[in-house]
């Protein structure tokens, strides 16, 4: 089956027919992984695991502060001097 190579936005997707979605088994949302062969071809497999480039199942916020104290501190980041017409 052939399809194309797509630009949406600033991103290049490839259509994926639904007739080999539904034999794969790939609900939308699902992980996959593009996979090289070595000899200028690729694959796109079931994810074997959570990449750090998927995100996380969403969480609420009770469990995101789940562990931590009152008045704990989180710290702080140091973003530079300002630039710009930032107000400190």
């Amino acid at each position: 089956m052939t399809t194309r190579i797509m630009r949406v936005g600033n991103t290049l997707t490839v259509e994926i027919p639904e007739e080999m979605v539904a034999q794969a088994s790939l609900p939308i949302g699902e992980p996959v992984e593009w996979v090289s062969n070595g000899s200028g071809g690729i694959a796109l497999v079931k994810s074997s695991g959570q990449s750090p480039a998927i995100a996380p199942a969403r969480m609420t916020l009770e469990e995101l502060l789940e562990g931590l104290e009152e008045g704990d501190s989180l710290g702080e980041y140091d973003w530079g001097s300002p630039r710009g017409a930032e107000v400190w």
